[in-house]
């Protein structure tokens, strides 16, 4: 899995992230809004293992703000993508929510009704979920010693599946600040709490790096 690939443009990178970012938010909208209720996440981390893997050897694959700040800290993406990659990844979850807002509307399916969340407890399974998270994608995507590798699609895909079955009932198992943009714009989560998941998803990612860092040591 190549993270920040020298053959390919600028912009084709943006717009893979603004694709994968774009039908992972698809798939957690329309799953849960669809009423699928618990294989909603085994969509959710089906959509994200298959986007990983269509992606991961253009832009990285990294449809996660906190991923991206995390392997630039991890010193595998330039200094000048990191913003773009953000944005690119906010603007394909907002574009993902306005279209299945309209194709659930036209089901007849009401919108839901935003989840209060319990400050702590939602910080703390945040911090956690996104450590764990980018500590499995920088180990299966970016060492040294598992460049190459078939897997790191699955590892991702299932990481997010089972983070997501340990704390979605706490805070939503964003993990991700532009899934917490695009689930609070869907209204699953009130702006009021936004700032829960940018400061969790940001710290544990950072987190993350530190500990992928330390533990591989110098490459």
């Amino acid at each position: 899995m190549a993270v920040d690939p020298d053959n390919t443009g600028a912009f084709r990178k943006y717009v893979v992230e603004f694709t994968g970012t774009f039908f992972l938010l698809l798939a957690i909208t329309m799953a849960v809004s669809g009423g699928l209720g618990q294989f909603a996440l085994i969509a959710i981390g089906t959509m994200l293992m298959v986007m990983v893997f269509a992606g991961g050897h253009i832009s990285g694959a990294h449809y996660n703000p906190a991923v991206s700040v995390a392997v630039y800290l991890r010193g595998k993406l330039k200094a000048g993508d990191l913003l773009p990659y953000i944005i690119a990844q906010c603007l394909g979850g907002m574009s993902a929510v306005m279209v299945s807002g309209f194709l659930l509307e036209s089901m007849g399916i009401p919108d839901p009704a935003p989840k209060e969340l319990d400050i702590v407890p939602s910080l703390i399974a945040e911090v956690l979920g996104t450590l764990a998270l980018v500590y499995v994608i920088l180990n299966v995507a970016t060492a040294a010693r598992t460049t190459g590798n078939s897997f790191y699609g699955l590892a991702i895909g299932f990481t997010v599946l089972t983070l997501a079955y340990l704390f979605g009932n706490i805070s939503g198992g964003a993990f991700n600040p532009a899934v917490a943009l695009g689930i609070t714009m869907a209204g699953y989560t009130s702006w009021a709490s936004i700032w829960v998941f940018l400061v969790a998803n940001f710290t544990g990612g950072a987190l993350g790096a530190f500990l992928f860092q330390y533990v591989n040591g110098p490459e």
